[in-house]
């Protein structure tokens, strides 16, 4: 169900503004890839996100912390009892709405790139958006975390044809 909800979303566009500071630069040793992406999000700023979302090597893992929600396999969150599995799974929503939306915003600067002719900026983002998305349609994460992936999947292969790439 939560699922549904979040997939009925993805074709949403929010706003994402044009200003774009340095990426941050993670470790990939000692930080997840996804780190520098969510934690410029959580903190509101949205172009570092946008712009740290293009420079993140989706092929790189371990994606999430240890310890995130996110991190889980399906059959990990099969192995809890019910009432653990719920409250994973309500832990859960929020992250996936932000992956969400998260993807909505690098969708529209890919948009936006494309109004102003620059299509190979374009390119990026949608080609970002399509590595993230294969990344997240793994085996290795939850079922609701594969549908988020394989949407954003869907999204970009749609962007990606409408700009003839």
């Amino acid at each position: 169900m939560a699922a549904t909800i979040l997939i009925a979303g993805c074709g949403k566009k929010s706003p994402s503004s044009s200003a774009t500071p340095p990426p941050a630069q993670a470790d990939a040793a000692s930080s997840p890839a996804s780190h520098p992406v969510l934690t410029a999000w959580q903190q509101g700023d949205k172009a570092a996100a946008v712009t740290n979302f293009l420079a993140t090597d989706w092929s790189v893992h371990p994606l999430f912390a240890s310890g995130s929600i996110l991190s889980l396999s399906e059959d990990q969150l099969k192995a809890l009892s019910a009432a653990d599995r719920k409250a994973k799974a309500d832990e859960m929503l929020p992250q996936l709405l932000t992956f969400r939306d998260l993807a909505e915003a690098v969708e529209q600067a890919g948009h936006d790139a494309a109004s102003k002719g620059d299509i190979a900026q374009a390119r990026k983002y949608f080609v970002s958006l399509k590595q993230c998305g294969t990344a997240l349609d793994s085996p290795d994460y939850t079922f609701m975390l594969r549908q988020i992936g394989q949407a954003i999947q869907k999204l970009s292969d749609k962007d990606l044809a409408q700009i003839g790439l």
